[in-house]
């Protein structure tokens, strides 16, 4: 699982964008984001990592160029007025943007909050996300499917040159590159990134059913409209007593658990998701979020209680969980087999004091929420 984390962070040649990428890519994503989506409590049983989100420049044979023609397709972009960025730029667990709509395209408000980034769903008219199994004919809504996210990049986060094989454009004045792809029978991919401030990127990720809903020209539209708002600490509805040693706070979910990439937005009954990763865990060169469990990571999931939640406190497969506030809440820590013991999981479920996870102004900011 570590070689994972090398490839997503590697500091080696850029990739180049080849078709057989960009299709086993889509692919890909749309196979992740529906299981990762569906399985809920569940996903502590996978012990393996997705590192990307970026539709376009992911799994796939990876073919390599050299960084000579990288540097010039980078550098080859006209000179632009670059404007600051003021707000936007975020201090880590930190939302630093809100929801917007641009026409058709609306981002909603971000629901993860990283030391690497913040994320966003996308969504736009007449389409739903990949929550809805099954092809459209087979489903009532008949709307197609829409799997969409805005990521907002701290600098040096993103390695924006494994887009080398991308067009070169602008959006608001500032630098950006932008890729689109689609082949019989699979998804229109699209990835609209641009240098908000230096060395500090937006992405905008597409990967939809139809060609028009987004297009390239309506991202980019949706890209000029990012503004920033008053930071403010991501919340949690809980505090928590104790962390083990070597341990720190990768990213939080707001109403969301069991995913780093916020397709689809706040899910139904899930109020939140603390991931954990060893100290020193990679933030800068990534190549996309995070997904799922990350190598020796475990995470905190506070969600409503299911018809088949454990009753009693204990733990199985991965996953510990106890009943709270008369059976109504189920808090769980999930974990993969390179992380922690189920003794410790325990600990650290035990050490979690719930407020009312119905009333968000009984939240608390993740500093506080850590405070012992």
């Amino acid at each position: 699982m570590h070689e994972v984390v090398d490839m997503a962070t590697d500091d080696g040649p850029p990739l180049g964008v080849s078709v057989d990428d960009i299709l086993a890519s889509g692919r890909r994503v749309q196979r992740r984001r529906r299981t990762a989506l569906a399985a809920g409590l569940a996903m502590a049983a996978v012990a393996a990592v997705a590192v990307t989100t970026t539709a376009l420049v992911t799994a796939g044979p990876r073919t390599r160029t050299g960084k000579a023609a990288a540097t010039a397709a980078v550098t080859s972009r006209p000179a632009v007025t670059r404007t600051p960025a003021g707000p936007l730029l975020a201090d880590p667990l930190e939302f630093t943007f809100s929801g917007y709509s641009v026409g058709p395209v609306h981002v909603q408000n971000p629901i993860v909050a990283a030391n690497a980034y913040q994320i966003a769903a996308v969504t736009v008219d007449g389409t739903t996300d990949s929550r809805h199994q099954g092809k459209v004919s087979d489903r009532h809504d008949v709307k197609p499917r829409l799997d969409a996210s805005l990521t907002l990049y701290r600098p040096g986060a993103y390695a924006v040159q494994r887009l080398t094989g991308a067009t070169s454009a602008t959006v608001a004045g500032h630098p950006a590159l932008k890729v689109e792809h689609h082949e019989s029978f699979g998804p229109w991919l699209r990835t609209l990134a641009w240098e908000y401030a230096p060395n500090a990127w937006a992405v905008l990720d597409s990967n939809a059913d139809e060609a028009d809903r987004p297009t390239m020209r309506q991202l980019e539209a949706t890209a000029a409209g990012l503004t920033g708002s008053a930071a403010r600490p991501v919340k949690v509805p809980f505090r928590l007593s104790y962390v083990p040693a070597g341990y720190e706070v990768f990213a939080v979910g707001d109403h969301m658990t069991g995913s780093l990439d916020a397709v689809g937005g706040p899910g139904t009954g899930q109020y939140s998701g603390l991931f954990f990763a060893p100290s020193g865990f990679p933030t800068t060169g990534l190549r996309g979020p995070y997904d799922n469990m990350m190598p020796g990571a475990f995470e905190i999931e506070i969600s409503a209680t299911t018809a088949d939640a454990p009753a009693t406190p204990g733990c199985d497969s991965g996953l510990c969980t106890r009943p709270a506030n008369d059976g109504t809440v189920t808090v769980g820590v999930a974990k993969n087999p390179d992380s922690l013991s189920d003794a410790e999981a325990m600990k650290v479920l035990n050490g979690i004091r719930l407020t009312d996870v119905r009333d968000t102004g009984t939240w608390v900011d993740i500093h506080t929420a850590l405070a012992r």
